[in-house]
């Protein structure tokens, strides 16, 4: 897969945030094997009430070219709550239940948030107008590892494979192979990277002993150096 696409995904889903009322925390959500509940924070910064709805989607790839597939019974996932009305300044917990197949299958879903005011309405074309400019649709992703995983990767210098069946983060900090980029800092760069997926990393000055590549799986750091 195309670095590319990586960076396409991360940044249709991170865009959004800055400009929307509530915040959503984390872009991409994973469930390891062990655990078949999630909770997501969900947080309103604003003065207002909002109305919070959750919709749950399968998807073929959390990808560009992912597309809405049939989950395998109407309990795979569930949410709850569903709907939920945030006082200002507020924080609330949404948990999602994964009952799904126990294999050795990754599983990917898009989890919709539908952030919309509390107002008394007047049934006025005014408020209709005030409304649907507040309101707002904001996608995150949630993966589900598999039930039964294999973790297994290669590093071949700059690029790292994913050879298992679940996904994993990859990051990367050192010094910049660019060295106009390089203020003192050095350069990071970080990814999910998904089963059969190979990254490029394109930054980091690998000839360079203060350089790093690390996997997190899990809870569990792996330095691949």
């Amino acid at each position: 897969m195309k670095i590319n696409s990586l960076i396409s995904f991360f940044l249709t889903y991170l865009i959004p945030f800055s400009v929307q009322a509530i915040n959503i925390g984390e872009v991409t959500s994973i469930m390891p094997p062990a655990a078949s509940t999630l909770a997501k924070e969900i947080g309103n910064p604003t003065d207002s009430a909002r109305l919070v709805s959750l919709k749950v989607e399968r998807i073929s790839s959390p990808m560009e070219n992912g597309i809405v597939i049939p989950m395998d019974s109407k309990s795979e996932l569930l949410a709850t709550p569903v709907n939920l009305i945030m006082p200002g300044k507020s924080k609330e917990n949404f948990r999602i239940f994964y009952n799904g197949p126990e294999d050795d299958k990754e599983r990917y879903y898009r989890l919709s948030w539908s952030d919309e005011p509390v107002t008394d309405y007047d049934g006025t074309t005014i408020r209709k107008q005030g409304q649907a400019m507040t309101s707002a649709i904001i996608n995150t992703i949630l993966v589900v590892a598999p039930r039964k995983e294999k973790f297994d990767f290669l590093r071949q210098g700059d690029t790292v494979t994913n050879k298992g069946n679940s996904s994993f983060r990859v990051i990367s900090y050192g010094p910049c192979r660019d060295k106009t980029r390089d203020l003192g800092q050095g350069c990071r760069e970080r990814y999910y990277l998904m089963p059969d997926v190979s990254i490029k990393l394109q930054h980091i000055d690998f000839d360079d002993r203060k350089s790093h590549i690390g996997i997190w799986h899990g809870q569990k750091y792996i330095n691949v150096n």
